[in-house]
Parts: C-alpha cells; sequence; structure tokens
C-alpha cells in the first residue's frame, strides 16, 4: 500500500521511505555457465548503474544496482531468485536491499527479457515492491552466442527499475 507523500515516514524512520519511482538504465550480466537454448543451471551476476529516476521521493534520482541469483534458465526461458541492492547517490548516501524471483520470457519481436519481482527488505523503501526488467540479447551478436555450446555469457543493456 502507497502512503500518499505527505504521510510519508521521514528518512531514517526505520529505514522506509515511501516510493513511486521508475528509473532507467544500463547494466552488464554475466552468466555462468552461459545462456543457450536448452535450459539448464545458471549462476548470474549484474552490475550497473539506474537514473535519472522519476517520482517520489524527489531525492532518489540514480544509483547503482548489483544483483546475484541462479537458477533453471535459457536464452528464452526460465526462472531463478537471488538478492539485490541499490546504492543511492542521494544526500544520504543510502541503500535498498531486496530478495527477487526472476523470470525469462520471450517477447514479440524476438526478443528475451529478464523480469525480477521482489520484496524491498531492508533499507529505503522497505516493504515496497522493486521490478526490474532487463533485455538480455539486445544485438544479433549477442543472439548467435544463444546457439553455440558455451551460450551467452555477458549481456550488456538497458535496465527498467521499478519500485512502488
Amino acid at each position: 500500500m502507497l502512503i500518499p507523500a505527505a504521510q510519508a515516514a521521514p528518512a531514517g524512520a526505520a529505514g522506509t521511505r515511501t516510493a513511486l519511482l521508475e528509473c532507467p538504465g544500463y547494466e552488464t550480466t554475466t552468466y555462468n555457465p552461459g545462456l543457450t537454448l536448452t535450459t539448464r543451471q545458471v549462476a548470474l551476476s549484474a552490475d550497473g548503474a539506474v537514473g535519472p529516476c522519476v517520482g517520489l521521493p524527489l531525492d532518489h534520482t540514480n544509483g547503482t544496482i548489483h544483483f546475484t541469483g541462479n537458477g533453471q534458465l535459457s536464452c528464452i526461458a526460465g526462472n531463478s531468485s537471488g538478492s539485490g541492492r541499490i546504492n543511492w547517490q542521494n544526500d544520504q548516501a543510502s541503500t535498498t536491499t531486496f530478495d527477487f524471483t526472476a523470470g525469462v520470457g520471450l517477447r514479440p519481436g524476438g526478443v528475451s527479457v529478464l523480469v525480477l519481482t521482489g520484496t524491498v527488505k531492508s533499507g529505503d523503501f522497505q516493504g515496497s515492491t522493486v521490478i526490474i526488467e532487463i533485455v538480455l540479447a539486445p544485438a544479433p551478436a549477442q543472439t548467435l552466442q544463444c546457439l553455440t555450446a558455451n551460450g551467452l555469457d555477458t549481456s550488456s543493456g538497458a535496465v527498467d527499475l521499478q519500485i512502488t
């Protein structure tokens, strides 16, 4: 449940802040072993940056993001889970940590997208929902790596972070 901004807890009050943020960004995800067309156990790790963010609170305009997880994944399907952290570049240099479950889906046009959904467990926005969409293979060369035995081991591209 969102609390109107005028009723939001002050910064630092039990680590919670109300949010309705959307942040575009860019990140690089590594997969070990690489993603192929066959689903297999894969560990993933990602680092990137988000911003400029729009929404509330106004002081959360950008930050860095890191998450790790593992699960049964391929270039076109699968599920994983893990945890992550957003380090906000604001006056308090605050942090948001979250746990997630994720699924890979094939979108129209043949673009595979990894969607992470979870709950903020500590720091700013505790209890809020976090959704992160990541394009897995935006370039033809990366898509072709899905056809190799080693698979797609790195994917870089656009990310969309939402906190509600």
